[in-house]
């Protein structure tokens, strides 16, 4: 199993909403990828952080460009990404 560490955030007004597009969107589309093995979402409530850790079956899943990941994933992220606050870092595996 691969772990993708995902870190990022949103302003703490922001954070409900945030927690909804992860959960109703963000999380399903995972869900329907590939060698997703499943997500564990960590979340600061009062600085509005977050880390996101997302298991994969192999390392080439984890490690895949966004261009090969399905539309319902990165419209998901696109909407995460949109109210993201904050330095944004690279995904590590």
């Amino acid at each position: 199993m691969y772990a993708q560490l995902i870190e990022g955030g949103t302003a703490p007004d922001r954070r409900a909403r945030m927690d909804r597009l992860v959960s109703d969107e963000l999380v399903p589309a995972l869900e329907i990828e590939p060698g997703f093995a499943g997500a564990l979402n960590l979340v600061d409530r009062d600085s509005g952080n977050a880390i996101m850790i997302v298991l994969w079956e192999t390392d080439a899943q984890a490690r895949r460009p966004l261009a090969y990941c399905g539309g319902a994933f990165l419209k998901a992220l696109a909407g995460v990404a949109a109210i993201s606050t904050g330095t944004l870092r690279p995904i590590s595996v």
